[in-house]
């Protein structure tokens, strides 16, 4: 922290500006699609109910079988939050790189997804050092800030391949929301004066208690609003992408499912963005962060187990109550005119949103 305060400067006292960093990443047009193509027709349909006509997704409410995930947490439908959007088009979750066969089967095969978005952040990711099985037959995308992209292919799991659901090949789009750098820098100039000068010293003279003492009760204090704020400020490239990646797998009828490590923080600021697209209510909007609630864990990144900041009220940021919902659509309100001239303002403008709450909400697949 004290190279980040020493590089950054004191902050101002007053109440810190909106800002959209320069989307250098993104160019003015979106995402090439490809021509549209259904994904593998369900293998178990006959227990669900008949496949749809265009073979692209089933008609049984694919809400039925997500409790059925044994090792997937928190997943559900945004058709579920906004009935506007149709079932079976775009999910939420916490990370599936640790699902059971009989989850794969289920979200590659009985969901048909192919697309995957991932939000967890580099520190999170070496933790998770297996190839997840439902990337069976897939390609893994790794974007950085200036938008170069690496790939990896995974090779087809005979486990799921021998379920004949990987035929055709799914993608997964990783794009950090939550770095520790990036959210100290964020965090610098919304603490108060003698806060980040009395950090400073005792962090100097190597007294790490005292140290965090200055920081922590402001962290705290700001709660889950304090981390949603820094997001939306610090993750504007990433989200821009993000919501430029939905877009494109909606285009092409391409189910899609993003998540973080817990689907509750990262995942609900997304599905925030992509349900007021999609002409959610700010009370839809809110109903959907609270059924987090029951997570009842803490996952930030790794933030939250930086030694700097060691003493966060994991009590406050394991929840997901309604009001902080509330709170940062007050803020985005407030900063930014709402949360779709916020989306307009990174670079996913009018038109883009309409295009994409056309594809999640219309015609047939």
């Amino acid at each position: 922290m004290l190279a980040l305060l020493r590089s950054t400067g004191a902050p101002s006292l007053s109440r810190v500006p909106p800002r959209f960093p320069a989307v250098a990443a993104l160019s003015s047009a979106p995402l090439a699609m490809a021509a549209p193509r259904p994904p593998p027709p369900t293998a178990s349909s006959a227990s669900f109910g008949t496949a749809s006509s265009g073979g692209s997704l089933p008609t049984w409410e694919p809400s039925a079988c997500l409790p059925r995930l044994t090792r997937v947490l928190n997943a559900r439908d945004l058709a579920e939050a906004l009935p506007a959007i149709r079932p079976g088009r775009i999910f939420r979750s916490g990370s599936p790189s640790n699902a059971s066969l009989e989850d794969a089967l289920l979200l590659r095969r009985d969901l048909a997804i192919q697309q995957f978005v991932d939000f967890r952040s580099s520190s999170e990711l070496a933790e998770d050092t297996a190839w997840p099985l439902v990337l069976s037959n897939g390609v893994i995308k790794t974007y950085d800030s200036s938008g170069r992209v690496s790939e990896v292919v995974v090779d087809r799991n005979p486990e799921l391949a021998g379920h004949g659901c990987d035929a055709f090949p799914a993608e997964l789009h990783r794009l950090s929301l939550l770095e520790r750098n990036k959210f100290i820098r964020g965090l610098l100039p919304r603490l108060p004066y003698r806060a980040v000068a009395a950090a400073a010293w005792y962090k100097l003279v190597g007294d790490e208690v005292a140290m965090r003492g200055a920081v922590v009760p402001v962290i705290n204090a700001g709660g889950l609003l304090l981390i949603y704020q820094i997001l939306l400020e610090t993750a504007s490239v990433e989200l821009a992408r993000t919501l430029e990646v939905v877009a494109a797998a909606a285009a092409e009828r391409k189910p899609l499912l993003f998540f973080c490590k817990l689907g509750k923080d990262r995942t609900g600021t997304v599905a925030a963005l992509v349900l007021t697209a999609c002409g959610a209510s700010r009370d839809q909007i809110v109903a959907d962060y609270a059924r987090s609630d029951g997570v009842n864990e803490v996952a930030l990144g790794g933030i939250e187990r930086m030694e700097d900041v060691q003493g966060m009220d994991s009590a406050i940021f394991a929840s997901a109550p309604a009001e902080c919902m509330e709170a940062l659509l007050d803020h985005a309100q407030e900063a930014y005119g709402g949360l779709a001239k916020y989306m307009t303002g990174i670079g996913f403008g009018e038109e883009r949103q309409a295009a994409l709450r056309e594809a999640l909400t219309g015609g047939d697949w």
